[in-house]
């Protein structure tokens, strides 16, 4: 049986509300039009853990693989490489992209999801 997954496409972006910066996180291809977003990466990944069974109609329980599509500005598919060759140039593109030291953590942590996400 193949476990259900879903992708997410997460960029940084203004709270209408409040006008702080936020991370966002929005389903792709899916029925449902809205996301979700958290102050921090791990705030993000808990709501998208909150919702991801109720986007795709599943019981609570079902495995689930998640996805992350990340659109960064100065951060491109083409600087992967740099994730390995040159970590403290992708750490400087991604300070530049207004990541905190938490959230680069977050990402650099090979063990995080966040980290698969953007080696692929």
């Amino acid at each position: 049986m193949t476990t259900p997954s879903i992708r997410f496409r997460v960029t940084r972006e203004k709270a209408l509300d409040t006008g702080v910066m936020v991370w966002g996180a929005d389903p792709i291809d899916t029925p449902v039009a809205g996301g979700v977003s958290g102050r921090t990466l791990a705030e993000l990944c808990d709501e998208v853990e909150a919702v991801k069974h109720f986007i795709l109609d599943l019981p609570h329980g079902t495995p689930v693989a998640v996805d992350y599509v990340f659109e960064l500005p100065g951060v491109s598919a083409d600087n992967i490489d740099d994730w390995a060759n040159d970590p403290d140039l992708m750490k400087g593109r991604l300070r530049k992209a207004g990541l905190s030291e938490e959230d680069i953590a977050l990402l650099f942590d090979s063990r995080g999801e966040f980290a698969r996400s953007m080696a692929r």
